[in-house]
């Protein structure tokens, strides 16, 4: 618990603030959750181990500390088992990429998988990230060929900043196809499209 007098008073969240038997109190941000502990145990063998086997039912409720842990990124992830529409996860890509982040942390699986499937369902998703999602995935790369093609014909080169975010192999794929497709230059578009193909195994 955290006993620093410097720091601001902690207040209850005003979504998930509940009362019943079998729940937990989370801080983040100083944002207060008292949420069903069935699910985090479940999902997460990160948050199990820091979960009490069992809480005295007279004694004073503990306050579990999510250090580091967005406020507003751990209510994206209770939204998503406190849905009520239950199947329809209708939600922006900010609120998908909160989730895997907390579901990368905590080692959530299966939550991993359901916030990749949303993400890579946004048509709106830019190439690089949909290359990225899908090569962490068992998904293979012909899922992303659209997005290889784009980045490999695009005029800019990969940035410093894209080379981080993305795996040798990845990157060893995308510098190989934008040689061939640049020493192309002049030809159909066809060509280029063959290319990253090729690049990819596909053909």
């Amino acid at each position: 618990m955290n006993l620093d007098p410097n720091c601001k008073p902690s207040s209850q969240s005003t979504h998930y603030w509940i009362r019943d038997h079998g729940m937990l109190i989370f801080e983040a941000e100083n944002v207060l959750f008292r949420v069903h502990e069935y699910f985090l145990h479940r999902d997460s063998p990160v948050l199990r181990d820091m979960m009490p086997l069992e809480i005295a039912p007279n004694g004073p409720e503990p306050i579990f500390h999510l250090d580091g842990v967005r406020s507003k990124d751990f209510e994206q992830l209770l939204w998503l088992y406190y849905n009520p529409a239950v199947t329809a996860y209708d939600a922006p890509k900010t609120t998908w990429r909160a989730i895997l982040r907390l579901a990368d942390r905590w080692e959530m699986e299966n939550i991993k998988k359901i916030a990749l499937g949303n993400l890579l369902k946004a048509v709106d998703l830019e190439a690089l990230e949909r290359i990225m999602l899908c090569e962490r995935t068992d998904l293979s790369r012909d899922q992303a060929t659209e997005a290889y093609i784009s980045v490999c014909t695009r005029e800019a080169p990969l940035s410093i900043e894209e080379l981080k975010t993305l795996s040798t192999e990845v990157i060893l794929i995308i510098t190989s196809a934008r040689e061939q497709i640049i020493a192309l230059r002049g030809n159909a578009e066809q060509s280029a499209v063959d290319v990253v193909k090729k690049a990819l195994k596909l053909v």
